[in-house]
Order: structure tokens, then C-alpha cells, then sequence
């Protein structure tokens, strides 16, 4: 193989025809005395070799001093000259040089330069890793025009002298470092027993893995580089740290001490939107089960692993289970069971506990955690975007119903708290499931009309999710306060590992004042009366199952009224009347004095005295409008002036018909206008439902 073919193919042979070559090489310039320069082997002009050129260069280290060696991070130059026959330099000629990359890289890394207006061209050198040691041949070939030299000398390269000092404590870590402390580690480093403020490749380990951060700091002018140490609650109960560089290998012992728990946190389920159906109602894309995960970390938010976790539920209403009931943490800190349903719709939660290092922690599911309180009855909020449906003669009127609700603070509950409703008529909820799982504090779902409607036209529906009983704090804390708390085997339990919604809480006067709250029912109110008007709905607030009141009892097999006599957890509740109004209005005059007003008794209320005839002036005309149940005409119904003759209407206070329930329908008012010359007349009052049912009432001057 030629010089040419060498070049063609940039180095391609092995590493090994090399240092075979490199060997050969150096015993012949040692006999020679000199470098094996090849003084231009093509010529001349027009390629007739009457001309000839030269190459020859020089290895100097930093200092120009010639080498024949570099090693570690030693950086050679190579100084090449190419000059013609004549020893005039060559400008501007192409320099390349090749050499074994295994063991050496150029700077740059073509291995090209051109030549100044002295002939010179400079290539830097340095062995391609701290490891690399051999010897190879530099080959380098010149070219200008029709003039190309050759030229070669031979190059060792050794492994990097580094020396690692002893590894000390830059203070003494206490014994064991705690979780999450750190140590700094100090490494000195010599190269050629000069400090080394340099070292590429020193690698630091530790026995702990991913428990243990590591972070290398610059080093000092004396060769110290330091080495911060952080424990992440390693389980070793004692580290060692490796440090290496080349072949030299330094260590340190130190005890650490693992992380103690600092929260469970719920993770998810494997059930979208985490709704499972009632027990033997499966199938088709419905699940009775759900896997819920959550994730035991230490006080810095890293999971922790080989932790035996217990899980049990809020409530088993309809026999609802959680299987198994403990289970041991993965290495990232997870932990899994399994939730089956019952028989009786409930919102459910699944609360993990697990003990470490003396401390026992508890963390419930439905996206919430340990740092979030739990929704509070007197912070539960329903609303909804109507409450008077066109509902009586038409199916499919909708009223979009808003549940919110917030912690014992004030503060919105975590994403994905469950919130279920019930109704007396009509239909509540999507296909999927009659519930919702709040996003930012609330949750919404679509109310309505369909069969069932109640006689009255009156619907009441409910809404309710398991949270806690009002309390007021001594302590002006988050959590209920209890004298002398005791565990479910009866033991006493210190106020410093009390659980308020997991110990029991045994009746004492000095606990913190609560509201006792009993079994939740749907009220189905009163049948409502026919005539007059209330301010409100028809609730009665007695549960009577004969009136077509509904229970929801909460670890009860009957319905109570009566509370368990402690604090804790229960279904919080609202509940409101809607009406399903009808499409034909009912006008029922009134007659007021001041702001009492009573239905009109008098005769001819489509009458209006004074309106018309001597001393004639415009009059007040007091009204309420109804639906036949004597309900609020359809939210959105409009009042406006129709037929008239003679006579006109002012506004009509209170139109259009506004969102409400309120028995007796909605109070009007409209001034009559009299005529410029008394002149009797008639105005007609016109009531326009959503739906387009039209009813006008017509008043005559008396």
C-alpha cells in the first residue's frame, strides 16, 4: 500500500499495521538520525518532473520544545514547511496530515491547514482520550498547484499520569446524615505531582444509586475538587463513595439515614372519569371495579419504596369492598387495590395508611390529597342556570345545575371530587353516570324535563358528596379537635399522631363544637297551595316516606334522622325545587298597599277604575302571573303591551319572567296611561312563553 492509497482511503488501515509501522520507523530514524522527509516525488511543470518541492515539520510540546510523545491532556503542534527546490515557501498551499484516531485527534479536526506566506502551516495534536496509549506514524502530504511532498515521522502516545489524594469530610456530617442533608467531600488531584485543575474523566459513585445526588464542583487552585453529597433517604444505612480517574481509585464510608414519610398521595384509577356502576350492572364499556394507585413519598416528594400500606374506605353503603386490604410499596413509591361497588349509589373514597419511622400518615383518593382539606357542608354551593323549565307540556328542557364546593377554609377541593344528585321527576345526569367530578372547586351536569312529573309541578333534586360535618375550630386549624382520642381497638391516642377522620372521637365538652348531621333524604316538600303566593318552595325539612320523601342513609340500614353523636365524616347536601311550568299563563290581580299585596277580592278585576272619565289620571295595575299549578310561567316568558285602544302601558316591572321557583309565580306592576281626553279604552297584556304559547289578558276603563 502506497502513500496515495493511504490518503485516498484517510487512514483506513488498522491500528495494528500502524504501531507494526511506527516500530520500523523509529528504528530507522534512529539509525539515520532523522526524519523520513520525502523531498517531492512528483515534478514539474505540466506534470513533466522537472520541478520538485519539499515538507519536513517539527512535534513541539507547549513550551516548543521537541517531542516525540504527548499523553493525557497534553496538546502537541505540529510546525510543517514546504518550500520548491529553490527553498522558496510555498503560500497558500493544502497541508494534510493523518494519523490513527483510536489514538490521537487533530485540531482542527480535519487534520487540513494551508501554508502562510512563509510556507508554514500549523496542526494541533493531542491523544484522543486520557486511556489512549501506542505508537503510530504521522503522515502528512503538501500540495500547490502541480507540486505535492510527502512527509512522516513517527509519534507515541501515553495514558494520562493523574494521582487522586486521599477523600476527606470538609466538616463532619453527623452520624447518620438525615435525609436530605448534605456533606461536602473534598478529591485533590495531581497530575505529574503538580495540582491538576483539570481532570477530564473523574467519575464520582455511590453504593445508594438514584438516594444519594452527586455534583461536582470547579476545582480550587491546588487541584481540590469538591464533591457535594446529598443523602435522598437512602435505605443502605451506610454509603460508599468510589471517586476514579485513569487508574487511580480513591473512597469514602459514611452512615445515612433513610427518609421518613411524608405524604400518600392519590394517583388515579384506571376508570375513566373514575365512575364505576352499581354491582351486576357491568358490561359494555361499564365497570364495577376500579384499580386506584397511590404513591407514598418522604418529606422531599420522592417516592418510597418497600412500605406496607393499609387501605380501607369511607363507607361500605351496599356492600361495597377494597381488596386486598394491604399492600407493599413498588420501588417508585406506588401502591395499588381494588375498589368493587355495591348496590346503592355513593361516592366513595379509599383512604391509605402506612407507618414509618414512628410516623403514620393517611392520604384518601378522589384526587385528594393529605394537604387538602375535605369539602364542608356549610361551603356546598347548587346552582343552576334556570329554575323555571317549559317543562309541564314538553320533554327535553334543559337547565344546566352547578355544584360547588370548598374546604373548611374556604379553599376549592381537589380536581375530581365526586358529586351525586337524585331527583323527584324528570331525568338528571348523562348515560355514563348521574354524577359529576369537580375541575377548579365544581362540577355541572344537565337537568331535564321528562316523565315523572310530580301533580304539582314541582321537582326537587338533590345533590350530595361525602365530605365533613360543619365544626367550629379552637385550635384555628384545619382539622377537628378532640379531647381524648382513641383508636378502633380503643387505645388512647396522643394529639400529636390523632387522625381525625380515621380514631374515634368519644363525646366530650371540651372537643370542638359541631352541627350533628343525620341520614341525607330527598325532600318531595308539601303538595304546595293552589292559590296565593309564599316566598319560597314547599320544603318541610321532616322526612315522611308517605309524601314521597327519599333516603340516602350513610352506613345506616333505615333512615335516622338523628346523628351519631360525633364529628366526622357524612354526605353533605343541597337540595332546591325546579318547576316543570306549563305554557299557559293564569294573570291573578293584586291589591297592594305599600309593598304588601294581597290577590284581588274585589269584582271586575279586568276592570281599571279612574283611568278614564272625569278627573281621569293613569292608574297602577298590580298583577302575578302563573301556570296552572300555580307555579312561574317558563323562565325567559315575555310581558309586553298588546291590543289597546284609547289607553297604553308604561314598562312592565318584572318582565321578562326571571329564573325562580317561588310558589305563586312572579309579581308584575305596569302603569296604565289614560287617553289625553279621558276617552275610555281597553290595553291588553300579552305573555309569550320560550316555546312560543301566547296568552293575553285584556283591561277596560271603568
Amino acid at each position: 500500500m502506497n502513500i496515495n492509497d493511504q490518503f485516498s482511503k484517510r487512514f483506513s488501515v488498522g491500528k495494528l499495521f500502524h504501531v507494526m509501522l511506527a516500530t520500523a520507523l523509529l528504528l530507522t530514524l534512529s539509525a539515520c538520525g532523522g526524519g523520513g522527509g520525502s523531498a517531492g516525488s512528483t515534478g514539474g511543470t505540466g506534470g513533466t518532473g522537472t520541478a520538485t518541492a519539499l515538507l519536513s515539520w517539527t512535534l513541539t510540546d507547549a513550551a516548543g520544545v521537541p517531542i516525540t510523545m504527548i499523553s493525557g491532556t497534553d496538546t502537541g503542534t505540529i510546525t510543517a514547511k514546504f518550500v520548491d527546490s529553490k527553498g522558496i515557501p510555498l503560500v497558500g498551499a493544502l497541508l494534510t496530515i493523518i494519523g490513527d484516531p483510536s489514538l490521537a485527534q487533530f485540531i482542527p479536526a480535519t487534520g487540513t491547514a494551508l501554508t502562510d506566506s512563509s510556507g508554514i502551516a500549523t496542526i494541533k495534536i493531542q491523544p484522543s482520550s486520557l486511556s489512549a496509549s501506542g505508537a503510530f506514524v504521522l503522515e502528512g502530504q503538501a500540495v500547490s498547484g502541480a507540486l505535492t511532498a510527502k512527509y512522516s515521522s513517527g509519534v507515541t502516545v501515553g495514558a494520562a499520569s493523574f494521582t487522586l489524594g486521599g477523600l476527606s469530610f470538609s466538616t463532619t456530617p453527623p452520624v447518620p446524615l438525615p435525609a436530605f442533608s448534605t456533606v461536602l467531600i473534598n478529591i485533590p488531584v495531581t497530575s505529574k505531582g503538580a495540582p491538576a485543575t483539570s481532570a477530564p474523566g473523574l467519575l464520582v459513585t455511590s453504593l445508594c444509586g438514584t438516594k444519594a445526588d452527586l455534583k461536582l464542583g470547579v476545582p480550587t487552585i491546588s487541584g481540590t475538587y469538591p464533591l457535594t453529597y446529598t443523602n435522598l433517604g437512602c435505605l443502605l444505612g451506610n454509603d460508599t463513595v468510589t471517586v476514579s480517574l485513569g487508574a487511580s481509585t480513591q473512597t469514602i464510608s459514611l452512615a445515612v439515614e433513610p427518609s421518613a414519610i411524608g405524604s400518600i398521595q392519590f394517583v388515579g384509577t384506571d376508570s375513566p372519569g373514575t365512575a364505576l356502576v352499581l354491582k351486576g350492572s357491568g358490561g359494555l364499556g361499564r365497570k364495577e371495579s376500579a384499580l386506584v394507585t397511590f404513591k407514598l413519598v418522604d418529606q422531599n416528594n420522592v417516592g418510597l419504596s418497600g412500605v406496607e400500606v393499609n387501605f380501607s374506605t369511607t363507607t361500605s353503603t351496599g356492600g361495597l369492598t377494597v381488596l386486598p386490604a394491604k399492600a407493599v410499596t413498588d420501588a417508585s413509591g406506588n401502591v395499588s387495590t381494588t375498589v368493587s361497588s355495591g348496590v346503592v349509589p355513593t361516592p366513595v373514597k379509599v383512604q391509605a395508611t402506612a407507618t414509618r419511622q414512628n410516623k403514620t400518615i393517611s392520604g384518601l383518593s378522589d384526587a385528594l390529597t393529605i394537604s387538602a382539606g375535605l369539602p364542608i357542608q356549610k361551603f356546598m354551593d347548587f346552582s343552576a342556570t334556570k329554575y323555571n323549565l317549559e317543562g309541564w307540556g314538553y320533554s327535553d328542557e334543559i337547565a344546566v345545575v352547578t355544584v360547588a364546593m370548598a374546604d373548611q377554609y374556604g379553599n376549592k377541593v381537589s380536581d375530581g371530587t365526586t358529586v351525586n344528585f337524585i331527583t323527584e321527576g324528570g331525568a338528571i345526569g348523562t348515560s355514563a353516570q348521574g354524577a359529576c367530578n369537580t375541575i377548579n372547586g365544581k362540577c355541572s351536569v344537565e337537568f331535564k324535563s321528562q316523565e315523572f312529573r310530580p301533580l304539582n309541578g314541582r321537582v326537587t333534586v338533590m345533590a350530595y358528596a361525602q365530605g365533613v360535618e360543619d365544626f367550629v375550630s379552637q385550635k384555628g386549624t384545619s382539622q377537628y379537635y378532640c379531647v381524648a382520642p382513641i383508636d378502633a381497638a380503643g387505645n388512647p391516642v396522643s394529639q400529636a399522631a390523632y387522625r381525625p377522620l380515621v380514631d374515634v372521637c368519644p363525646p366530650n365538652a371540651g372537643n370542638d363544637n359541631f352541627s350533628d348531621m343525620g341520614d341525607a333524604f330527598l325532600d318531595a316538600g308539601t303538595l304546595g297551595a293552589t292559590t296565593g303566593r309564599l316566598s319560597g318552595g314547599t320544603f318541610d325539612g321532616v322526612y315522611q316516606f308517605a309524601n314521597e320523601d327519599r333516603p340516602i342513609p350513610y352506613n345506616h340500614v333505615d333512615y335516622t334522622s338523628a346523628g351519631d353523636g360525633r364529628w366526622g365524616l357524612n354526605y353533605i347536601r343541597r337540595q332546591v325545587e325546579f318547576t316543570f311550568s306549563g305554557s299557559d299563563a293564569r294573570l291573578i290581580r293584586l291589591n297592594c298597599s305599600g309593598s304588601t299585596c294581597v290577590d284581588w277580592t274585589g269584582a271586575s278585576s279586568r276592570v281599571i277604575a279612574g283611568v278614564a272619565g272625569a278627573n281621569c289620571s293613569s292608574q297602577s295595575l298590580d298583577f302575578r302571573l302563573t301556570d296552572l299549578n300555580n307555579n312561574p310561567m317558563p323562565s325567559g316568558t315575555t310581558v309586553t303591551a298588546g291590543d289597546a285602544d284609547k289607553l297604553s302601558l308604561l314598562a312592565i316591572y318584572g318582565a321578562p319572567i326571571p329564573s325562580t321557583s317561588n310558589v305563586g309565580g312572579t309579581q308584575h306592576a305596569v302603569t296604565v296611561k289614560a287617553d289625553a281626553n279621558c276617552a275610555h279604552g281597553f290595553v291588553t297584556i300579552k305573555v309569550a312563553t320560550p316555546r312560543g304559547t301566547i296568552t293575553s289578558f285584556e283591561f277596560r276603563s271603568q
